[in-house]
């Protein structure tokens, strides 16, 4: 039976922590490497090969260099939190939960970046330049960051109040989602959906240990929904996006062309095709699927990776050019069911050596779509009229009146020539 969630009470008051007693989060879904290590070894935690490759990361994702250059103009303002989990086999050292990127900053600013303006302060000193103004910014820009680490030596920071991983992971999810998932500091859909993922396989692994192949169940799906406050049915299609690209990644990443691997963007076709009715029948996708059926996966890749992209949209020579192009095929759809054209049968998975590329087919839909037939435009207008309010037309009758009698002269006329030709 799964636990109820304990409330998200409580982090403990704000305390300070010694700066070098901090260490950036390999589990944080920005960060992580491919296999994460998890919070249990500290010993996997702590370690400085990891801690650097972890600052890289970070500096990949976000501009750091930016913030470094904020806090030495403006001092250390602590108005954002960090936050931090205190290891039970480790006391005394942290893992930033939240704050990778401002741990990160300091990190540089406290040790490369002083001791590079450090060195050019001793530069300028032993050999003047005779602009005395260079000496005196160096030697301030060199204050400032005595200053920043003279704040920063015992960091305040709050603590989870989590005795163990497992009280820590039941706190985790509100706590990230709060800030990531559905707020403001929204993570990239990616890493968004590879923590629900690994929510869901964590609940899962409790129920059915390692030896079981990962599969959805519908009351682990609908707990996840809980921890990261979101919609049951968004949540399912979340872990399968990320579960369905990360088995694509594994088995395609080698068959690119050269120079151009699968990133994380290009899971946002992956996000469109769970999405979409009609993409999840054609790619043959199941409600309960965690990856495209093969077949489906060699199509997706002939038709999307399998020639160069060059990253511009008239270089592309594949079937879809963008991520968006499914979402067009899907309007195809549609559209051909309401107006009894066959724009999206040009593109047939069983068949996927007669596709068309999208952006021809699309040429011809966008066309096809402007040229409104009379029944269009006549079912939009009686549409449009018995929308009008009657408060509207007796405010605006001195204006309307004479539109009025203008379309019914009009239909008048149509109705007569209609009536003419018939006989």
């Amino acid at each position: 039976m799964i636990k109820k969630m304990t409330p998200i009470s409580e982090l403990s008051d704000a305390t300070n922590v010694s700066f070098d007693k901090i260490h950036l989060d390999p589990n944080n879904p920005r960060i992580a490497p491919e296999n994460p290590p998890g919070y249990n070894e500290p010993d996997l935690l702590f370690t400085d090969d990891l801690q650097g490759a972890l600052e890289a990361r970070v500096r990949a994702v976000y501009n750091v260099a930016d913030l470094e250059e904020s806090i030495l103009a403006h001092g250390w303002v602590p108005i954002d939190s960090i936050i931090v989990w205190e290891h039970p086999k480790r006391p005394g050292h942290y893992v930033v939960v939240e704050g990778n990127t401002r741990t990160v900053a300091l990190r540089s600013l406290r040790g490369e970046r002083m001791e590079r303006e450090r060195k050019k302060l001793e530069k300028l000193k032993k050999s003047p330049s005779g602009f005395e103004e260079d000496l005196r910014v160096q030697q301030e820009t060199v204050d400032r960051l005595e200053e920043i680490t003279k704040q920063t030596d015992m960091l305040r920071v709050f603590p989870v109040a989590a005795k163990s991983v497992e009280e820590l992971q039941s706190v985790l999810p509100r706590l990230l989602g709060v800030r990531h998932i559905s707020h403001a500091q929204e993570w990239k859909p990616y890493a968004t959906n590879l923590y629900i993922l690994s929510l869901y396989e964590r609940l899962f692994r409790d129920r059915h240990g390692k030896k079981v192949a990962l599969r959805l169940e519908d009351d682990l799906v609908n707990h996840v929904a809980s921890m990261v406050s979101l919609r049951i049915p968004q949540t399912r299609r979340n872990i399968q996006a990320a579960s369905a690209f990360t088995h694509f990644k594994r088995d395609f990443d080698d068959r690119v062309p050269e120079g151009e691997p699968l990133t994380k963007e290009d899971h946002y076709f992956f996000e469109i095709i769970f999405e979409k009715p009609f993409l999840r029948d054609q790619f043959k996708v199941k409600q309960d699927s965690l990856r495209l059926p093969k077949e489906s996966e060699e199509v997706l890749f002939n038709w999307s990776f399998a020639k160069p992209r060059n990253g511009k949209g008239d270089d592309n020579e594949n079937i879809f050019y963008k991520a968006e192009s499914l979402r067009l095929w899907n309007d195809m759809a549609r559209y051909d069911a309401k107006s009894q054209t066959n724009f999206a049968k040009q593109l047939d998975v069983e068949a996927p050596e007669t596709a068309r590329p999208i952006r021809v087919t699309e040429a011809e839909f966008l066309q096809h779509k402007t040229q409104r037939t009379p029944i269009d435009v006549l079912t939009s207008l009686l549409k449009a009229l018995h929308e009008l309010k009657v408060d509207t037309l007796i405010s605006q009758q001195e204006h309307l009146a004479p539109i009025l009698d203008s379309a019914s002269q009009l239909i008048g006329r149509y109705q007569r020539m209609m009536k003419a030709v018939a006989e």
